[in-house]
This record gives structure tokens, C-alpha cells and sequence, in this order.
């Protein structure tokens, strides 16, 4: 977030493992996502796991959204630090969604470090140059305003989904698809909008 003492703007982007555990908890056992902004399936996908059909229940649905909307809470509310692993707990202990939880967090964990090993191979070094430059939006928003703009800070937190999708959460705060993340087109027509309401 906002570097201390700063006096210009800040974009830092993370691959956001927890909120990709949640989403393979949510897609391995079919269960639906949040009615008000829906996130994508993951990708690589995810297979439906008929072992976890008893503790898939509406109750669990409940939990999950429960689940993921605190999750999104307290990165809204994180400023100078970021958030570890331990500030997003599993679920609530003895609940059908603790219980699959448990049963798929292995493979969860799994699935991420390779996805997070592709995400670095297609992010850092050289393929950086093919990606959007978020900097390039400002400057150009900057220009278009006529002024300087400022100080501000943006958190992006990217998800492997099987498609483009981008939400703006907080007002620092956005999750988005790699697939957007990695489009330049597609990341500086989600990105523009974003950055002229903080600027």
C-alpha cells in the first residue's frame, strides 16, 4: 500500500494464494459463488470432487460466502502491511465448510505453488515487457488531466481464472484475472477508470 512519506503513487500487484485456496475449496466442491460479483472458475480447472458432496452443503455455501466476503474485508482494511497467510484463517472449526476445507487444502496447496510458478514465469524478466504498464496509464491519465496526479496507492491481487475479470474492491484495492492482468489491452481499459478515482 502507501509507502510511508510518500509523495507520488504506488502500484503493487501479488498472486493472491489464499483467495485462489478459497476459490479451489468453492470449485472442488461445486459450490456457488457470490451472487453480487461473481469470480470465475479457476484455471487451470478445477474438477468437481464427488467425495465432497456431503459436507457440499447450503450451509457450507453460507460459510463460504461468509468466508470469502471476510477475506475481501480485511484486505480492505490492510494499510502498511501486507497480509500473510495468518491473517486469513481457515474456515470456523467444526462447520461442513471446515470439512472440506480440510479434505482438499493439501492438493490446494498443491495447485497454487505450481500455478504461482507459472505466474512468475509469465510475469518477471522479458515477458514483464509484453504485459500492460500500469505506469504508462498514469502518465497518460496525468497528461490527459494536465497536472500531476495524486499520491495514491494500488493494491492488485490476481487470481488464475479461466477468464478476463476484474473487480474493484476498495478504494486501493482490486482483484483481478492474470488473463486481464497479462492483456494490455484488456488491463489498461480496467485499469484507466480505477486509477482516475483515486488520482
Amino acid at each position: 500500500m502507501m509507502r510511508a512519506g510518500s509523495t507520488s503513487w504506488h502500484i503493487s500487484t501479488d498472486f493472491d494464494r489464499h483467495g485462489a485456496r478459497m476459490l479451489y475449496v468453492r470449485d472442488a466442491a461445486g459450490l456457488a459463488g457470490p451472487a453480487d460479483y461473481p469470480v470465475p472458475r479457476l484455471s487451470p480447472e478445477v474438477g468437481l470432487r464427488a467425495g465432497l458432496a456431503p459436507f457440499a452443503t447450503e450451509n457450507a455455501v453460507d460459510q463460504w460466502h461468509l468466508w470469502w466476503t471476510a477475506y475481501l474485508d480485511g484486505l480492505g482494511r490492510a494499510e502498511a502491511v501486507r497480509m500473510g497467510p495468518e491473517s486469513a484463517p481457515p474456515p470456523d472449526p467444526g462447520t461442513d465448510l471446515r470439512a472440506l476445507y480440510e479434505l482438499v487444502v493439501d492438493e490446494a496447496n498443491e495447485w497454487l505453488r505450481e500455478r504461482y510458478r507459472e505466474f512468475n514465469g509469465r510475469t518477471l524478466g522479458p515477458a514483464r515487457q509484453r504485459m500492460a504498464q500500469p505506469q504508462e496509464v498514469v502518465r497518460r491519465i496525468g497528461r490527459t488531466l494536465g497536472r500531476e496526479l495524486a499520491p495514491f496507492a494500488l493494491d492488485v491481487r490476481v487470481l488464475p481464472l479461466e477468464r478476463k475479470w476484474g473487480r474493484r474492491i476498495d478504494g486501493g484495492l482490486v482483484l483481478v484475472s492474470e488473463a486481464l492482468w497479462t492483456d494490455p489491452v484488456a488491463c489498461e481499459a480496467f485499469l484507466e477508470p480505477v486509477l482516475r478515482l483515486l488520482a
